[in-house]
């Protein structure tokens, strides 16, 4: 499902290049062209045949925003771009909802410390694997809003959140192994029934942070590289120059991160065979593998990025940097067109410990 041509500006053009799961790229024109994709030559074409065009690339520049300001066009036509799962029956006003909520995080005092492109990657998405579709995040900012709102920074904020996040419902949740993919839903699942195992309580843990605009990411392996196996999903929290980790079990003791029972487990995992790989779930044109979901009997997997050399092990490419494919089109009074493509690659918040 892609959004419409009233969700976006008039005369716009998605260049989409990013990775989608397994999926062929495209090239998604809105309005002008009514919702379909169609050949590079022919947005060349279109480009070339018109005295103005806007192109909205997923690595667009900060021109023209207030700040570090979002609108509410930008975050749906986003969610619709690189949304993973198209089975999963959103509705626009499901979007559209999730977007307000998400952006009401914009208010807090620390929410200048979160750029637009970490809001769209690790803020604004509702979901992270399979998980059956809950409409969570109002209940989650109302729980959680009043722990944060006076922080003004994402580690102090990320710290008032772990005391609460699995008491602030009505419940105590808990760790019960072997309950994926039965209960992996935050509140449909987890919270109805009071536990879940490493994937249940990394989603709601993530939602938690995600909620209330810190940024948050799950990660995990499928496959321990040892002789006993087994597998693990935990969370990654950005606060503000690096992300930290942490294992999402209930806990009293205070928050301490990057220091877990896997921590010498997760040295000796390595990109190849890609079942020992650390990898993270993104919605974004970064995303250059893919998590397979196990749980699945008839497969499937959701666009991910490589961590695992943050962890220590050996990582199949440099973890420090990425790329990504931007179009630049400029078009002048007289029609004169200017089409460039653009490779960028930069030390990144993507892949940095």
């Amino acid at each position: 499902k892609t959004p419409t041509s009233q969700e976006l500006p008039p005369g716009s053009l998605i260049i989409h290049m990013g990775h989608c799961s397994k999926k062929q790229m495209g090239i998604d024109v809105r309005g002008a062209l009514g919702a379909g994709s169609v050949p590079l030559c022919a947005v060349v074409l279109f480009a070339l045949a018109t005295s103005t065009v806007a192109l909205v690339a997923p690595q667009r520049a900060r021109a023209g925003r207030l700040g570090f300001g979002v609108a509410l066009h930008e975050a749906v036509a986003y969610t619709w771009l690189y949304r993973p799962n198209d089975t999963d029956d959103v509705t626009k006003e499901y979007v559209k909802k999730n977007a307000e909520y998400a952006l009401l995080t914009r208010t807090l005092p620390y929410a200048d410390q979160v750029p637009p492109e970490m809001f769209f990657r690790y803020v604004l998405p509702y979901s992270h694997f399979d998980e059956p579709l809950d409409d969570w995040r109002q209940l989650f900012y109302d729980k959680l809003v009043d722990h944060v709102k006076n922080n003004s920074t994402l580690e102090a904020a990320a710290h008032s959140v772990w005391p609460v996040w699995y008491r602030a419902f009505d419940k105590n949740l808990s760790f019960k192994a072997d309950q994926t993919p039965q209960i992996m839903a935050p509140i449909s699942g987890t919270l109805k029934h009071g536990f879940a195992s490493c994937t249940g309580l990394s989603i709601f843990l993530a939602n938690c942070f995600r909620a209330v605009g810190i940024p948050a990411r799950i990660v995990g392996t499928n496959e321990w590289n040892r002789p006993e196996k087994g597998n693990h999903n935990w969370v990654e929290v950005w606060t503000g120059k690096h992300w930290n980790f942490v294992d999402a079990v209930p806990s009293e003791d205070p928050l301490k991160w990057n220091s877990t029972w896997f921590v010498d487990q997760a040295r000796l995992q390595e990109s190849s065979p890609i079942e020992h790989a650390i990898l993270s779930p993104l919605w974004g044109p970064e995303a250059d593998n893919n998590y397979d979901l196990l749980w699945r009997e008839d497969g499937g997997d959701v666009p991910a990025i490589d961590l695992t050399g943050n962890y220590g092990g050996h990582m199949g490419a440099p973890s420090g940097l990425w790329s990504s494919w931007g179009i630049v089109a400029i078009l002048g009074t007289a029609g004169l067109v200017t089409l460039g493509l653009v490779c960028k690659s930069k030390g990144s918040w993507e892949k940095s410990p």
